[in-house]
């Protein structure tokens, strides 16, 4: 069976805050302070510290490459290694500097946890249990290293303690990681199934739309093209009838292209709805006119709000770094608002705030005889008013605007 990690996961487009907690195990590396302090404290040969720092560079290489990039399907054995490493090198450290050494046991411990199977990290525990008490036992016969100490009972606790919640935190951790790659697989292929179903809907729609009108006006043509020199008369007809047949034709597809670019507002809440539980962001919805029916928007303003609120959603996904977004649709006056708030950061440079989008969005409004307006404060809202009765022109006006 495909285990998680044997399966390449997809492109990461999380934002920055998600790539920031990706490289965090980073600054752990800050504990190596303490064996580096303590080996510095006493002279050393040459050859000793050359040793010492190849290994030193050896672990930080394997430790940022098992944190900062993406789990493929050699992470297992490279965390088995890494592991190993960092008991070698807290059994070679107990020989130089004592017990200080017993920080690569912490770093072992949370090695061993970040991988998918939790029964490889409790034989990982065991292990570094066995490393930090033989030293303890043996000096017990007396056989220890004079000088290399031992290890009290209160610093004993301590470092299992930390190694245990080293462990288990990066066994959730990598769990969680698992689970938004799961997370973002299927709604990439949520949505490649959709686009396919949508291209095979438009050339079927191509099909019974122009197929037999196309056959018919060919046919049409040439029958004119023969009777034009021995029955001009019927010739004209003919010609007559293939304008006429076009003129049906280019309604026809008109009419096709109108259903394409909108499917309601309900469709577009829905979709929106799925972007952002993607992107980790709650949405709070409030409609209760349009979920009973009761509000009965002009095809225009609709459409114009389907465009507006994807995207406002767009937006939020890819710049805001919101944890929390509302959306009302109401009718309030003489006007029907669409409302949208999130709680991200609204920086005067930040693409959510202004830029093409906003503007794409002004346009759309405008041509219904409407307004935008944006507020930035804790977060940013957009508030979206459309007149009540929306005349033929700007409904035209519209449709060129979203061609």
């Amino acid at each position: 069976m495909t285990r998680p990690e044997d399966r390449t996961p997809p492109p990461d487009d999380a934002p920055a805050r998600r790539r920031m907690w990706r490289i965090f195990p980073l600054v752990w590396l800050g504990y190596l302070f303490f064996p580096i302090r303590a080996y510095l404290s006493a002279p050393h040969s040459p050859w000793l510290t050359a040793l010492a720092f190849m290994a030193l560079l050896a672990f930080t290489g394997v430790w940022i490459t098992i944190y900062t990039r993406r789990i493929w399907k050699r992470h297992q054995a490279l965390i088995v290694l890494g592991f190993a490493a960092c008991v070698l090198m807290y059994t070679l450290g107990l020989l130089v500097v004592g017990y200080d050494s017993a920080t690569f046991l912490v770093y072992a411990g949370a090695l061993i946890g970040y991988q998918a199977s939790l029964r490889v990290g409790v034989w990982g525990m065991a292990i570094i249990v066995a490393a930090l008490l033989t030293p303890g036992w043996i000096g017990t016969l007396g056989t220890l290293r004079p000088g290399l100490g031992h290890l009290g009972v209160v610093d004993l606790v301590q470092i299992l303690v930390l190694t245990l919640v080293a462990l288990w935190g990066n066994h959730a951790a990598y769990r969680q990681t698992i689970s938004s790659i799961r997370l973002a697989r299927v709604q990439a292929e949520k949505e490649k199934l959709a686009a396919d179903a949508e291209r095979e809907r438009i050339a079927r729609d191509l099909h019974d739309l122009l197929g037999h009108t196309l056959s018919v006006i060919v046919l049409k043509s040439e029958l004119a093209r023969k009777l034009a020199e021995r029955d001009p008369a019927r010739a004209i007809a003919e010609i007559a009838d293939v304008e006429r047949i076009s003129r049906e034709a280019l309604g026809e597809v008109r009419s096709a292209v109108r259903g394409y670019r909108g499917s309601g507002l309900s469709a577009e809440l829905a979709r929106s709805k799925v972007a952002l539980d993607a992107a980790g962001v709650r949405l709070e919805l409030d409609a209760p006119e349009l979920n009973s029916g009761g509000l009965n928007l002009p095809a225009a303003v609709e459409y114009a709000m389907e465009m507006v609120l994807r995207e406002a959603v767009t937006n939020i996904v890819r710049h805001a770094h919101a944890r929390n977004a509302a959306v009302r649709v109401l009718r309030e006056g003489q006007a029907f608002v669409l409302e949208v708030r999130d709680d991200g950061s609204s920086k005067s440079d930040s693409p959510h705030v202004e830029g093409t989008g906003l503007t794409s969005m002004r346009e759309r409004v405008r041509a219904t005889g409407g307004d935008v307006q944006v507020s930035r404060r804790s977060g940013t809202c957009l508030r979206a008013s459309f007149p009540l009765e929306v005349q033929a022109s700007a409904q035209t006006g519209l449709r060129q605007a979203g061609a």
